[in-house]
């Protein structure tokens, strides 16, 4: 069954996620630096991976992460608290936030047109797309107001990419480490490492080591 658009918002804002507008950074890879958008939540119907961090030491496993997720230049190791990390795990952890780094991907509108109860006129822009859920995204418009439509398609001739997006979807986490200071660890990282494995979505709003 889909949610409606109000529904979904509160769901994810119950859930800790979406309750700040996302924001440009420059992100470095591979020696390029382009600029993408971070924002402070895991997108999607059902966010994926759940992450099972399995103890080693007690209620504790020791994992690496970088001190900053711009330039990966500075990877530390981190104790971390045992446990599920993702979106809807109910239990405390050691988890700062979640975060997306995704490609910047901004409309011009091209001529006067409504985008769900949004009107729009010609020379608007669209920027900061975000998905959240169910076909729904998110939008700045004119670098101000932030509102949720259903997402823009190839198909609407109204609305046109300014420029290509550029950069991989990455989704990170940030922790808390028991020697006192702070790590990001993108979550496929996070897996491959000792003693961690995925655990399964049971249902909506529900996860589980196995």
């Amino acid at each position: 069954m889909k949610l409606s658009l109000s529904i979904l918002m509160l769901t994810l804002i119950s859930l800790g996620q979406a309750n700040e507008d996302p924001y440009p950074i420059p992100i470095t890879r591979n020696g390029t630096t382009q600029t993408m958008i971070a924002n402070n939540f895991w997108s999607g119907e059902y966010p994926e991976p759940v992450i099972n961090v399995q103890p080693t030491n007690k209620k504790w496993n020791r994992i690496y992460g970088y001190a900053s997720l711009r330039k990966l230049d500075k990877k530390k190791p981190c104790t971390i608290q045992s446990g599920l990390y993702h979106p809807w795990s109910k239990r405390s952890n050691s988890l700062i936030n979640f975060y997306s780094i995704l490609p910047k991907t901004d409309y011009l509108v091209q001529k006067d047109t409504t985008l769900e109860e949004q009107k729009l006129k010609k020379g608007d822009t669209l920027k900061n797309e975000i998905y959240l859920a169910e076909g729904y995204c998110s939008y700045t418009l004119n670098g101000k107001k932030r509102f949720e439509a259903v997402c823009i398609t190839d198909k609407d001739k109204a609305f046109r990419l300014i420029k290509p997006p550029l950069g991989e979807k990455e989704q990170w986490l940030y922790l808390q480490c028991k020697e006192g200071y702070k790590v990001f660890v993108q979550d496929k990282m996070l897996l491959a490492q000792k003693n961690v494995s995925k655990g399964r979505i049971k249902f909506y709003g529900e996860v589980s080591a196995k």
